[in-house]
């Protein structure tokens, strides 16, 4: 199998390289954060020759130039989202739907703590003692969707 040809990079990718390669060394080891100079010469060839491509060309972050493009698109930039939650049986609500009834066996003695963190470094947590009764997916549902 064979891949499909890719259009040659234009020469601009090569002097954006060697500007951002000259920065760096003049910045002696220093953090500092990337000029939006460079961010801003990168992200229309990301647009026209790909994100990675152009990263990897560049040698920029692939993700701080991904969710650059993704704003010039007007588009939220793709985020982890939570597609399973494990509840034990004690910290799941009644909703009337056989699998969400409590369950007749006795509750462990320490009952239930749930950790959430977001992305954006947000974090939560939840303790119930046993016996306890929550929508605990709704409550991490309406967490995690409070800060994308």
């Amino acid at each position: 199998m064979t891949l499909p040809e890719q259009e040659p990079l234009p020469p601009a990718v090569n002097r954006l390289k060697q500007q951002v390669q000259k920065w760096r060394q003049a910045k002696d080891g220093q953090f500092s954060l990337t000029p939006d100079a460079f961010w801003d010469a990168a992200v229309p060839l990301a647009v026209k020759y790909g994100v990675c491509r152009i990263a990897r060309a560049v040698e920029l972050d692939y993700g701080g130039l991904r969710k650059r493009v993704a704003a010039l698109a007007g588009k939220p930039s793709p985020e982890p989202s939570i597609t399973f939650v494990e509840i034990p049986a004690s910290g799941r609500a009644a909703t009337g739907h056989p699998a969400s009834a409590p369950r007749q066996n006795p509750t462990p003695e320490s009952g239930l703590v749930i950790d959430i963190s977001r992305p954006d470094g947000a974090r939560m947590r939840i303790s119930l003692k046993p016996g306890t009764d929550l929508d605990a997916a709704g409550i991490v549902a309406a967490f995690v969707g409070g800060g994308l």
